[in-house]
């Protein structure tokens, strides 16, 4: 009996944890960040510029921000679960020591309740300093 009400616990904790479950349906939405370098996803791409990672911040239409955040270069894509609304992202790459690499690419776009918005990015080599 004691078996059988920890598994029931751990799924209950693992749902919750999840967002799945009835009190876990979110009325956000999802803002997909996908970035090329020069046109490429390959690793070899962000290798060629000394790209480390990529910073984003968002911010409002109104140009509040929302939030900052950052990943590895070579993922190329980033997800952020945002409420439903207008919003500008920019975006740099960096170096492995957090130096700015590129102008950044900025783009403007919204984000709906339960879809899912992708912002397709590319930094040129021209973008590079």
């Amino acid at each position: 009996m004691r078996g059988t009400f920890g598994i029931a616990v751990s799924v209950a904790l693992a749902l919750a944890l999840s967002g799945c479950g009835s009190g876990g349906d979110s009325p956000n939405g999802t803002l997909v960040v996908d970035w090329t370098v020069a046109g490429s996803k390959r690793t070899a791409a962000c290798r060629d510029f000394d790209a480390d990672s990529i910073d984003i911040v968002v911010r409002t239409s109104d140009g509040y921000f929302v939030d900052e955040v950052s990943d590895y270069c070579e993922s190329f894509a980033l997800g952020i679960t945002l409420p439903s609304d207008s919003y500008t992202i920019d975006a740099v790459l960096l170096d492995v020591a957090g130096n700015e690499l590129t102008t950044p690419a900025t783009d403007r776009l919204g984000v709906y309740r339960y879809e899912t918005s992708v912002s397709a990015i590319d930094f040129p080599a021209d973008a590079f300093y």
